[in-house]
């Protein structure tokens, strides 16, 4: 027990020493606004929670666009009056009865504290709100005029807090500096919009929301909703005097504001670029960050053009294979080869019909026919010559390379009616035709060709999947019937390849075409046996492994074949039951485990296309980088875990 109270006083020193180390305040940085013309970023920066007297020093200002640093020159609003005026601040303070008394008395005390304490110019208006909302005043600069707007507010009625908020962002406007500062002493009881829709609207708006919880009657978890919207913070003030401390606060925050600008290079005009302002107040480092176009570099002034009406060309970008040459060369070839590949199948030689007729009578002729003759091969392709010589040329690509039988036995098995070398060819067609489609329809993006390449390889490859595992499933599916169909014609007195020629006979695809197979080889003096294992391999069937054993030991030992395969049609047909039962119960599972997988690699190569610019950062940025490896290993571990799950062997 001494130990672990020993262990308990360290922890707590401890926590106490990291209380003590920590921040003083929690000072913090925000860009009022941004906007980027002529050449130039122009940014509205300042801070909140800053410490008594503290202001931000402009001399330790940077600015840094993406990954670099860029000039800037920061000047305090103060002391610009033309900038100044570009500072907005709407008051919404709640005049409803529980309002009477003190909090009306130091709300309008805390008001006029804040219009006195922030510089002339800065525009100031007044919402108040009961049971309906009421804009006392527009934001104006006029001190007077909002003064006499705060001495005629007075207590009575519900709280309408969501409709004062909405109707302060409504007259705050949209361009500027804009602050809403809200006052509240209770919950809502009467408004017409939602907090849904308020909270909406304060993060659109673009505007600092700040909120006073006044008294603990207030509803301090709807205010602090509200102010992260806003982006502001919520100062909690249980005495009426409190209040006016809170305004003068804010009134500072307001006043300690930077007007910055900073020119645009040339080579970052037009692009989406994260813009990262920090700077100094006292001892405590203030930062935000924005992400925003940035314009044009700065040129010289031009007498205006008037604005051309219709469509207007656009200047293709320029890259490596954006080149408006590469574009002609690419263009040109593929019109080449189109044309010359038409001009073979039309006029290219054909026997036609006066040549197969001569060559039906020259056997009676005096010349005769010629000793041999070659029979042309027909493909799947076409019978011209070039896709003779295409087919000619990938079959000996697939020969050489050694891959001809395992790709023959895939095609055998998935039911595809082509050889080895036809495919090959179509696959290579497929792989070398998507990305120069994509090349030439995305105006040479790079990137659109890279996609149009995994796409051109992969898909061939996963309908050659798709075809052999349907073709499986339909041969399992069918296999404990024709196990019947075979014990029924052994028990009729059938042979056993009497009984696999009924299955060729009645039976349905593929199970008839794979046991024709296995007939024809058998008469061709392979065993039987062997030939019903080349099934089961080729169709991946231990199921049918299992009949091809029961089979071979029946021809060894002796016994009645009928009733074994009887057996082992009634033990599969149960498998097979309980098989689909598990499908069904898994299915939600693997379609849930395919979305979850697929949408956010489709949706990246859909913005990859459309929107290039878009998601540029995450394979320019080295944080992006990180972010694309963190989401492919965790895209994969995700996949992994979710097959483990789904997936039931049976």
């Amino acid at each position: 027990m001494r130990k672990w109270r020993w262990l308990a006083v360290a922890a707590a020193g401890f926590c106490a020493i990291l209380l003590l180390a920590g921040p003083a305040s929690a000072a913090s940085g925000h860009i009022a606004q941004i906007s980027s013309a002529d050449g130039k970023l122009a940014i509205i920066f300042g801070g909140s929670d800053l410490p008594d007297g503290a202001m931000i020093d402009a001399a330790t200002v940077q600015v840094k666009v993406g990954s670099r640093y860029l000039p800037a020159k920061a000047e305090s609003l103060s002391t610009q009056p033309a900038a100044t005026a570009l500072i907005s601040v709407v008051l919404v303070i709640d005049t409803s009865g529980s309002m009477k008394g003190d909090g009306i008395i130091g709300a309008k005390a805390a008001a006029k504290t804040f219009v006195a304490g922030v510089p002339d110019g800065v525009r100031v208006g007044l919402v108040s709100f009961a049971k309906v909302p009421s804009v006392r005043i527009a934001p104006t600069a006029d001190k007077v005029a909002v003064n006499s707007a705060i001495d005629a507010l007075s207590a009575v009625g519900d709280t309408a807090l969501y409709d004062g908020l909405q109707a302060g962002l409504t007259v705050l406007g949209k361009t500027g500096s804009r602050r809403v500062l809200l006052l509240s002493d209770g919950a809502d009881t009467g408004s017409k919009t939602t907090l849904t829709k308020v909270l909406a609207a304060a993060g659109a708006s673009g505007a600092t929301v700040d909120a006073v919880a006044f008294t603990a009657q207030a509803d301090k978890a709807t205010l602090a909703k509200i102010a992260a919207s806003g982006r502001g913070q919520v100062y909690p003030a249980t005495k009426a005097y409190q209040i006016t401390r809170v305004f003068a606060k804010v009134g500072q925050d307001v006043s300690n504001q930077l007007a910055i600008s900073v020119p645009i290079p040339a080579d970052l005009a037009g692009q989406l670029q994260t813009v990262e302002v920090t700077a100094r107040a006292g001892g405590d480092l203030l930062r935000d960050s924005s992400y925003v176009r940035l314009g044009s570099a700065k040129t010289t002034k031009a007498k205006a053009k008037p604005a051309a009406q219709g469509p207007q060309p656009v200047d293709l970008p320029v890259g490596p294979l954006a080149s408006r040459t590469s574009l002609y060369v690419a263009v040109g070839a593929l019109f080449a080869g189109l044309l010359l590949l038409l001009l073979v199948v039309l006029f290219g030689r054909s026997p036609g019909r006066n040549g197969q007729v001569h060559r039906r009578l020259s056997i009676y002729t005096l010349t005769g026919r010629n000793a041999q003759e070659t029979q042309r091969e027909t493909t799947a392709l076409g019978n011209n010559a070039v896709a003779r010589s295409a087919v000619e040329f990938a079959g000996r690509v697939v020969a050489q390379r050694n891959f001809e039988s395992g790709l023959a036995r895939r095609l055998e098995a998935g039911g595809v009616p082509l050889k080895p070398a036809e495919f090959l060819l179509i696959h290579m067609g497929v792989a070398v035709a998507l990305p120069v489609l994509l090349l030439l329809l995305s105006g040479g993006s790079l990137a659109a060709t890279l996609v149009g390449l995994l796409i051109g390889v992969g898909v061939p490859i996963g309908y050659l999947n798709f075809k052999e595992s349907r073709r499986r499933a339909a041969f399992l599916n069918q296999l404990p019937d024709v196990l019947q169909l075979l014990a029924g014609s052994l028990s009729a007195g059938y042979s056993f390849p009497q009984a696999v020629d009924a299955v060729v006979q009645e039976g349905s695809q593929p199970m008839a075409g794979e046991f024709k197979k296995a007939l024809v080889e058998s008469r061709l003096g392979f065993p039987v046996e062997d030939a019903m294992e080349a099934i089961a391999a080729r169709m991946k069937s231990k199921d049918f492994a299992w009949v091809v054993m029961a089979v071979r030991i029946q021809r060894e030992v002796g016994g009645n074949l009928a009733e074994v395969l009887t057996t082992v049609a009634a033990t599969l047909r149960e498998r097979e039951r309980i098989r689909r039962q598990v499908l069904s119960l898994s299915a939600e599972g693997k379609l849930s485990a395919a979305i979850l997988f697929a949408m956010p690699v489709l949706f990246s190569i859909y913005l990859l296309l459309v929107r290039g610019d878009y998601i540029r950062v995450l394979y320019t940025d080295p944080i992006g980088i990180l972010l694309l490896i963190v989401m492919a290993v965790q895209l994969t571990v995700g996949a992994f875990w979710l097959r483990k799950v789904v997936r039931v062997e049976v």
